[in-house]
């Protein structure tokens, strides 16, 4: 390369260095800036910040606004001509210059008064007491959560607020895994810390009165794997047995379990179960000490099936692998 040329090279390279600084100058960290998104687009995006300029300054660093996958924004390496100061909008027409001496004032631009900004639509409330609709779970996780619930800084302490609040009221309306509603659910990201409790709340919470009389019992036994003859593994489904005793339970805190004779019977007391050992369903529930087998059996309602008549499921307190349901007896006395 001859001199000359070499020489403008360089002053090139010096000019775009010089004019990357002079870009750099008029921002400071922290100041907020509108930025071309897409990038080559005509198309400013606000709620931006500027970052700092990379180590050679030829390209300015910054964050972008909060988005559902990046709360606190994401940073990016952008173009000087991609981004410019929040107040720097074309069409801002710049103040009048001061009239010179001698000259005629112009005459004052007439002001609009101050609008006073119009206040935010109530919040839609929930009212006190009743079953929970669809509409009304909706609308708490839309209040409470806006437009960018993924953002929200509490948002699993209020997920937690509306399992209570469900455990606490029921609902009016059968879950369903797979619906439109489950999809709205997914919008604001419910997981099994709602749609439990909504599978296992349907109507008025259980009253521990309702808990009280004779219940007969059918066990489910556990899924079971085994060998066959031929040297394949086969699974055993769940088995439903009929007629394996009844439970008889007394407003004097004592209960009588007939355990599936001639094996005996098993008395004691219960006691109130903890919400602790309630963790999806609300509504009272009664503990039965050392009852069937020498451990504790929880009994509550049952209000997650769709079969006639009253309901209760009985199952150890400790694991809650081994269960048994119960129809009321309504002939006994």
């Amino acid at each position: 390369m001859k001199p000359k040329t070499l020489s403008l090279a360089l002053l090139g390279v010096v000019s775009l260095y010089i004019s990357a600084l002079a870009q750099a100058d008029k921002y400071k960290p922290g100041d907020k800036i509108e930025y071309k998104e897409p990038r080559f687009s005509d198309n400013w995006e606000t709620g931006g910040v500027y970052v700092r300029a990379t180590p050679d300054g030829k390209q300015p660093i910054i964050r972008k606004k909060p988005s559902q996958f990046f709360p606190e924004g994401s940073e990016a390496a952008y173009d000087w001509e991609s981004i410019r100061p929040l107040t720097a909008r074309p069409g801002t027409k710049a103040p009048d210059a001061p009239a010179k001496a001698g000259g005629t004032t112009p005459p004052p631009i007439p002001q609009k008064p101050p609008q006073t900004p119009a206040a935010p639509a109530a919040a839609p409330v929930i009212a006190d007491g009743g079953l929970l609709t669809k509409e009304d779970v909706l609308n708490f996780l839309q209040t409470r959560l806006g437009e960018n619930p993924f953002a929200h800084p509490q948002r699993e302490q209020i997920r937690k607020e509306l399992a209570e609040m469900i455990k606490r009221r029921g609902v009016d309306f059968r879950y369903e895994a797979v619906s439109e509603f489950s999809n709205q659910l997914g919008k604001y990201g419910a997981s099994s810390d709602i749609t439990f409790p909504l599978s296992a709340n349907f109507g008025p919470p259980t009253k521990q009165p309702w808990l009280m009389g004779r219940w007969g019992l059918s066990k489910i036994g556990a899924t079971v794997d085994y060998r066959g003859t031929d040297g394949y593994i086969y699974r055993q489904g769940e088995i439903g047995v009929k007629d394996v005793g009844n439970v008889t339970i007394t407003p004097d805190g004592h209960y009588v379990w007939n355990i599936d004779v001639p094996r005996g019977v098993a008395r004691g007391q219960w006691r109130k179960a903890t919400a602790e050992e309630m963790p999806y369903q609300g509504g009272d529930a009664i503990v039965l000490l050392k009852a069937k087998g020498g451990v504790d059996w929880i009994v509550h309602q049952d209000r997650v099936t769709t079969l006639k008549g009253d309901w209760v499921n009985i199952a150890q307190l400790g694991s809650r692998g081994i269960r048994e349901g119960g129809f009321r007896d309504v002939k006994a006395k």
